[in-house]
């Protein structure tokens, strides 16, 4: 008998795990085939009602304009004497630093977070490592660096 009573128990919980089984199963299928919510129209009409849809336009077209702001070309380093570099030199450095991204946090190129954030306490020794590597020669080509935009 209590071998008969065993054996009946297995079973009874095999078939509660089966059917627990067979539930998360149907459940996570009726949850992948459900409707997904219409997206909302970006018309001027759906976005009469919602005073934001404006806001968040004009957020996006900020990105846009930021993203091409941090990356402007700039010839002229603030609070770095180029002068004393040759043309070809000069060249080399200012690639360098229009290519190069600071490591502030700000998004800008070296020598634009130089232009627009004269404080930035990371900027400033980069651009001064950097210039003292031209003025070596550690640097004598700028191959494969961001061209002069024109």
């Amino acid at each position: 008998m209590s071998l008969l009573h065993d054996a009946s128990g297995r079973i009874r919980w095999i078939a509660i795990v089966a059917v627990a089984g067979l539930i998360a199963g149907l459940s996570a299928a009726w949850w992948y085939s459900r409707p997904q919510p219409a997206p909302v129209a970006s018309t001027p009409e759906a976005g009469a009602g919602m005073p934001d849809d404006a806001i968040h336009r004009g957020l996006g077209a900020a990105a846009d304009d930021s993203a091409a702001i941090k990356a402007r070309w700039v010839d002229d380093v603030p609070g770095f004497d180029l002068s004393e570099l040759d043309p070809p030199r000069r060249e080399i450095f200012v690639r360098f630093a229009n290519a190069e991204r600071c490591t502030c946090g700000c998004g800008y190129t070296l020598a634009a977070c130089r232009a627009y954030d004269p404080s930035c306490e990371v900027s400033a020794p980069r651009v001064q490592t950097l210039l003292d590597s031209v003025r070596a020669g550690r640097i004598t080509s700028a191959a494969g660096v961001r061209r002069r935009p024109g």
